[in-house]
């Protein structure tokens, strides 16, 4: 059971509780043609590392087997750049950010704006 956001001044707030595995990795696959909204840290992450092990794995096997299945990650790009976009958005900077090397991580690391701002209201982390 997850709880609500915390309301700070009317204007939403952050997540009082993060996304627990599965629920991030739900969202970001069931959002991933959607670059708008906002993606909380965890749904972030969680989604992050999810994406790191199936290329893990692929990797495994396709070693073992010597067929290109790690190419299947292919598959995943348009749900990671998403959840990228998202979460950079989280921040209240545009998703382009994405391309800066070094200051997309960091962006991605920050904590997100408590309240609304352009790209809306700050995530609930309720699936």
């Amino acid at each position: 059971m997850q709880p609500d956001a915390v309301v700070v001044g009317g204007g939403g707030g952050r997540p009082t509780q993060m996304m627990n595995p599965m629920d991030a990795i739900m969202s970001c696959l069931k959002g991933s043609m959607s670059f708008e909204g906002r993606a909380s840290r965890s749904e972030y992450w969680w989604f992050y590392l999810f994406t790191m092990i199936v290329n893990v794995i692929l990797g495994v096997i396709e070693g073992a087997t010597g067929l290109p299945v790690s190419l299947a990650i292919i598959l995943l790009l348009p749900a990671m750049l998403s959840a990228a976009a998202r979460r950079i958005h989280d921040g209240g900077k545009s998703g382009w950010f994405m391309l800066i090397p070094i200051y997309n991580l960091i962006l991605c690391i920050m904590d997100g704006e408590g309240g609304d701002n352009a790209y809306g209201a700050p995530p609930t982390n309720m699936p």
